[in-house]
């Protein structure tokens, strides 16, 4: 049991199961869509998470945001490595659009970590800004860049889905913010510490309901696929109900994580 729940803690601490989800959601976009499965767009995200989470989640424990000293860490950052390797691979496969918009996202999430060159200031530094450079990049990386990866044009149904996505990811944040109230420094002014876990949950009941109803502007959607979303929305809003900030850290981190799995396979399934 020791074993399993290292391999597992080591899924979980190496972004693996975040990759996951990011993979999930663009096929999520490939099935709305009609398109074709992308491997490359695929694989660049799946490979390019695990190496984008492990520079944001471990950089400000390393020298020079690189060097790390504890060997569970150095484990994580050499699998990091052999993924960035994979990531490149597939990355220069993209067709030029698609690389340039990864490009700015990538430029982006140097920025939230590394501060600037003249201030110890960086974008995470800005209060209340997190959760929306979260919700930004994951709707562009899992809607926009799987589109113009296919040459889709950016018309009316892509625009929702980009908002939809954004949406959803803000909602499926806030039980990481309710898990975080405990060590997150106040001036980040995160959600729960502006609202109160009262009100940020009605925010983010309010938020579900939403992203349902966006899903019924999406012209020639199919039924079967408004459907999954429903149910989706269901779970989004238990899942903000029954968050704490006591409860287990595989609460969110695999569990509200998970969510983008199900979707994914209960779009295949149906």
């Amino acid at each position: 049991m020791k074993l399993l729940k290292q391999i597992f803690d080591f899924y979980l601490d190496s972004s693996i199961h975040v990759a996951l989800a990011v993979y999930a959601l663009a096929r999520i976009t490939m099935l709305s869509f009609g398109l074709g499965y992308d491997e490359v767009i695929s694989y660049a995200l799946f490979f390019g998470t695990i190496v984008e989470y492990g520079f944001i989640k471990y950089s400000s424990l390393a020298k020079h945001y690189l060097f790390v000293d504890k060997k569970y860490l150095k484990t994580i950052q050499f699998f990091g490595g052999i993924c960035f390797i994979i990531a490149a691979y597939y990355v220069f496969r993209l067709n030029y659009k698609t690389l340039f918009v990864a490009g700015g996202l990538v430029v982006l999430a140097f920025l939230y970590v590394v501060p600037a060159l003249t201030t110890k200031r960086n974008i995470r530094s800005l209060k209340g800004i997190k959760i929306y450079i979260v919700g930004l990049t994951w709707s562009v990386s899992t809607v926009i860049l799987p589109l113009l990866n296919n040459d889709m044009p950016m018309q009316a149904n892509a625009y929702v889905e980009v908002l939809q996505r954004f949406i959803y990811i803000i909602a499926i944040m806030i039980p990481f913010e309710i898990r975080d109230l405990n060590t997150d420094e106040a001036w980040l002014r995160t959600l729960p510490q502006v609202l109160g876990v009262r009100w940020v949950k009605l925010l983010g009941t309010l938020l579900a309901v939403f992203f349902c109803v966006l899903s019924l502007f999406k012209y020639n959607f199919a039924y079967k696929y408004q459907l999954v979303e429903l149910g989706v929305g269901g779970l989004i809003i238990l899942s903000i109900l029954f968050a704490t900030k006591n409860r287990s850290k595989y609460y969110a981190s695999f569990f509200v994580e998970s969510i983008s799995v199900v979707w994914w396979l209960a779009m295949l399934l149906v």
